[in-house]
């Protein structure tokens, strides 16, 4: 595999960017975070397969098990709307009102408006959404730079 560097010149892999703050791992890197963007080797991967390609970093590791719940989340969630009820378990009040994320349905007391953060290129502010608890939980992880 032949890479360019910055410079327009061609040259080898890029080496692994993981590793510790002293050494740094030195097998050729493989493969491009999609959650960090750095270059990882085979030893530093958490998942690869298809198109998904997370590093060993504790925050893309926690993205990347996020994902999964949420994904069994919502399958919950719409199994419920598909019923009539709303999203939250043991709740039989009637839905109507969206989540902006999750696109789940709830009744009015399990969705709130909050000022949710969003990123615009290098800003972060904050815009107002209709969430549900899980939605606006899952912030913490994903409002991380």
């Amino acid at each position: 595999m032949t890479f360019r560097g910055t410079n327009g010149r061609s040259g080898s892999a890029p080496r692994c960017q993981l590793g510790g703050r002293l050494f740094r791992c030195t097998n050729p890197g493989t493969h491009v975070c999609q959650y960090c963007a750095r270059t990882f080797c085979a030893e530093h991967a958490t998942y690869v397969k298809d198109h998904e390609e997370v590093c060993a970093r504790r925050e893309c590791r926690a993205k990347w098990d996020d994902l999964q719940l949420h994904f069994r989340y919502r399958e919950f969630v719409f199994a419920r709307n598909r019923a009539g009820v709303c999203g939250v378990e043991g709740c039989e009040g009637r839905f109507g009102y969206v989540c902006s994320l999750c696109q789940g349905q709830f009744c009015p007391d399990h969705l709130s408006e909050r000022l949710y953060p969003v990123f615009d290129g290098f800003r972060r502010r904050e815009e107002p959404r209709s969430v549900c608890d899980h939605c606006w939980e899952r912030r913490k992880i994903w409002s991380q730079r």
